[in-house]
């Protein structure tokens, strides 16, 4: 069955903005992206009150609709849910996983190590995503996964920032490590709190990527040269 013209519209704005190819504040105009997917203007406006309901767009005073950039606190507060949501769905995941599901799980979890041993980063950290949509289907709840993605959406390009820290990418294979372990020891409880520490510990990674970005714009370079000259 083929998707829903609005359905698919909607999917690729919301990649576009997560991506970045679509910049915060940039208009969203019906008539352009209607000609861009070659769709009429109402699944294109049925995509974007979605977007909107979501928060990834906003109506801006004199300009229309334009993807909106998630505050420090939205992006902290993206994290609580995501702990809750994802800590449920690890448990389920060691409740309902099928050998299949296991086996999956364990190959993305090699590529990643792989990937990251080469440097391929970028690569490490879309199958590392891979990975969380491949433990978010082993739960066999569709309702828990849009919640999930909904949660995720909400943080925009900045969802990947947290790995893009110094030695971040390589910790998060290790706690995903963890989290499979207990998956496949079928302990809900230890693969629920894997995953929470997990999310924890992105949340303070992101905290000390935003102090560090707030010390950088505070930097007065002249005051820094009298320093030096001390």
């Amino acid at each position: 069955m083929s998707m829903p013209v609005a359905d698919r519209v909607y999917l690729g704005l919301k990649q576009a903005i997560v991506d970045g190819r679509i910049k915060a504040g940039e208009r969203l105009r019906e008539i352009d992206l209607a000609a861009q997917f070659g769709v009429s203007r109402t699944p294109v406006r049925e995509a974007l009150k979605k977007l909107e309901a979501e928060g990834l767009v906003a109506d801006t005073p004199g300009r229309g609709l334009a993807a909106t950039e998630p505050t420090p606190h939205e992006i902290m507060d993206a994290y609580l849910v995501r702990e809750v949501l994802e800590g449920l769905a690890a448990r389920l995941a060691a409740e309902r996983a099928t050998e299949t599901d296991r086996i999956r799980l364990e190959v993305i979890l090699r590529h990643i190590r792989t990937a990251i041993e080469a440097g391929a980063d970028q690569r490490a950290i879309a199958l590392s995503n891979e990975f969380d949509q491949a433990l978010f289907r082993a739960t066999s709840s569709r309702r828990l996964s849009d919640m999930i993605a909904a949660a995720r959406a909400s943080q925009g390009r900045l969802l990947r920032l947290s790995l893009q820290y110094p030695g971040r990418l390589a910790q998060t294979a290790e706690e995903r490590a963890e989290i499979l372990e207990a998956i496949q020891q079928r302990d809900p409880e230890a693969a629920e709190r894997a995953t929470r520490e997990h999310l924890r510990r992105a949340r303070e990674t992101r905290i000390a990527q935003i102090l560090e970005e707030a010390s950088e714009l505070s930097f007065d370079p002249g005051e820094r040269a009298i320093d030096r000259a001390d």
